[in-house]
């Protein structure tokens, strides 16, 4: 996990979590905002994932947990996935790539694109490796996947979405949160990479609530 939170966070989210939406350290409400979703809108369990596009950790989660999460739960409707943005400032392309993929959901095709960040990366370092790449790389990602490259070459120079993703960094690190990636399961906290395995007993857990 880039940045380990500490061990009193970790408890305190832990102890005041229930049920997404869901409370953090202090009991500050925590919800999905209005941030993109892949599952069905009425799934039991809501998993909130808050990541970095440039984090290492939350690239091998895309690669090695989430298709299998996808496959077994999202895919048959037992969960949804939101996903909310947590740049950390120690990775100086997560802010541009975070607002990239918010001008990709203005065309629908934020998970494409999101998939298309993490997957142009694991091309370009070696597990646990920070890739780099500059805005450009970003733009012409958009372009393979086909989108309107106009308009989303537009929204991202803007910087029309800069505060969307400050807002998402404000509620994570206002429960205390200082690393990536961060999950919260129906309430019930995951920090950095954990096998499917642990996904599996939470989410069998939850479903049979």
């Amino acid at each position: 996990m880039s940045r380990t939170p500490s061990i009193i966070a970790l408890l305190i989210a832990m102890m005041t979590a229930a049920s997404a939406p869901v409370s953090g350290q202090g009991g500050q409400f925590i919800g999905v905002d209005d941030d993109p979703v892949t599952g069905n809108a009425n799934a039991r369990v809501t998993i909130i994932e808050f990541g970095d596009y440039q984090c290492p950790v939350c690239r091998l989660f895309w690669k090695e947990t989430l298709p299998r999460i996808r496959k077994e739960y999202i895919d048959t409707g037992k969960v949804k996935l939101v996903f909310r943005d947590f740049p950390l400032p120690v990775h100086p392309m997560a802010v541009p790539a975070a607002m990239a993929t918010e001008c990709a959901e203005d065309q629908g095709r934020f998970w494409e694109f999101h998939d298309k960040v993490y997957r142009e990366q694991d091309r370009r370092a070696r597990e646990g490796e920070v890739a780099e790449f500059r805005v450009n790389d970003l733009k012409r990602w958009a372009a393979d996947i086909k989108l309107d490259t106009a308009a989303f070459n537009q929204c991202l120079d803007s910087a029309k979405y800069k505060q969307e993703v400050a807002a998402d960094y404000a509620t994570a690190t206002g429960v205390g949160l200082q690393g990536t990636p961060v999950f919260f399961i129906n309430g019930r906290a995951l920090f950095g990479t954990q096998p499917f395995a642990t996904f599996q007993k939470i989410i069998e857990e939850e479903l049979k609530k």
